[in-house]
């Protein structure tokens, strides 16, 4: 039978995603561990989750160093000797420090499995920290900040953070010069003694681990007794700036950062996921209306964007763009318009289902394999919540009317309600 080549793939809405199952269980001492199984090569991705995050810490800068320096040698290893077996097995170890956790992430072969876990497990549990390699990442790092902070989008994003949250708020808190001169070795080593035990890991495993995960697991992470870890510090409540301006001058700067935004709530207010299509339409893709407006007809900008990223206890709303220093004025007052255009008028029919099909392909792509799946899964854990979120965000997206979105508009894009900061002209 011949096939028509000249015709069009048959077009389907997305109603839902099926996503990869997650299997959970309890290492013998009730470390919990979760994995999505799938894929089609031998490789298993694990993420290691400690609260050994900023706010733990209580100072920026002591979590994410004691993160850094543990694979800078053990009291076993050194740091070229730990390259060299990571090298050697053709594997890849990261991690990544947040405001409440920092995760250990490790990916392999999964014949090579056992002998990661090993080498995990050792900078896990004897890091030796050795004077040398800490002056050395100081130093590194200190010269990192002097250079990023000589950049106007540095300024701003840092001044945005303290003028949301407020500058003493473990959310607004921003790394200064100062925290250098006070942090030593011996508050990175107790750092890791309350926050780095096996038994106080979450542990979360993708793609294809093999039938023995649970025995090689239980032989690293689960000896000893289980150890719930502390509640974290009562998070106050945020203390935004008096100042709906605020402006930072850099002498020679040729362009101005602007970041605009109000404080939002997290991912389990029953507006989260409808502004997350209202942010779509305003700046969150190409398509955009900012991207459109600021950028394409009146030339004020090579890129704008706008975001709502959830925290664990609050939330943010933002824009950011870096604009010629003479018309920040004008990219400023072009954005509180589309504000007033969307709050005003509806989105036209045309422009709301472009969004619906943008989002839903980005819902697509987003699951698209078991490490990245795996991602979203451990981020909807840490809110306690579970795949029922993106459903439930396909349903509204698939039904959201063009009066839901003016009605988000009205409730959430008055311009009296935004910071405004700028650094630079």
């Amino acid at each position: 039978m011949t096939k028509n080549t000249n015709a069009s793939p048959e077009f389907k809405t997305i109603e839902k995603i099926d996503f990869l199952p997650v299997q959970e269980f309890k290492l013998d001492n009730g470390v919990p561990v979760s994995i999505i199984k799938a894929g089609s090569q031998d490789v298993t991705k694990i993420d290691i989750e400690f609260p050994a995050g900023a706010i733990q810490a209580g100072i920026p800068l002591v979590a994410s160093t004691t993160a850094n320096l543990m694979q800078e040698g053990t009291k076993d290893k050194s740091s070229q000797q730990i390259s060299e077996t990571i090298d050697f097995h053709g594997a890849y170890l990261n991690t990544q420090t947040y405001h409440h956790h920092t995760i250990i992430t490790f990916l392999c072969l999964t014949s090579c499995l056992s002998e990661m876990l090993n080498l995990v497990h050792e900078i896990i549990t004897k890091p030796a920290f050795p004077k040398n390699e800490y002056e050395i990442y100081l130093h590194k790092k200190f010269e990192e900040f002097v250079f990023e902070s000589e950049k106007v989008k540095t300024m701003a994003t840092r001044l945005f953070g303290e003028t949301i949250f407020g500058p003493d708020h473990p959310y607004g808190r921003q790394l200064q010069k100062k925290h250098f001169e006070i942090i030593d070795i011996e508050q990175v080593k107790s750092f890791h003694h309350n926050h780095y035990r096996p038994e106080m890991a979450k542990i979360y495993v993708a793609g294809q681990p093999g039938d023995n995960l649970r025995e090689l697991l239980n032989r690293y992470f689960g000896q000893t007794p289980r150890c719930i870890p502390e509640d974290e510090s009562t998070i106050p409540p945020l203390s935004p700036s008096d100042e709906k301006m605020r402006i930072i001058r850099k002498e020679g700067a040729m362009q101005s950062a602007v970041r605009i935004g109000r404080p939002l709530f997290n991912n389990h207010h029953p507006d989260f996921i409808p502004l997350q299509v209202l942010n779509t339409i305003l700046g969150g893709y190409f398509g955009s209306r900012l991207m459109t407006t600021v950028r394409e007809e009146k030339g004020l900008t090579y890129g704008i964007g706008s975001f709502v990223m959830p925290l664990k206890h609050s939330g943010v709303w933002g824009i950011s763009s870096e604009v010629a220093g003479e018309r920040r004025d004008d990219a400023i007052n072009a954005i509180f318009d589309e504000f007033r255009k969307l709050r005003e008028k509806k989105v036209p029919d045309n422009e709301l289902e472009m969004v619906r099909n943008y989002m839903m392909g980005e819902l697509l792509r987003n699951f698209d394999g078991p490490f990245s799946t795996a991602d979203i899964y451990r981020t909807l854990k840490e809110y306690e919540m579970d795949f029922g979120f993106y459903q439930n965000m396909i349903d509204y997206v698939r039904n959201v009317s063009t009066n839901d979105i003016r009605e988000m508009a009205q409730k959430y894009l008055d311009p009296n309600d935004f910071w405004v900061v700028v650094a630079g002209v």
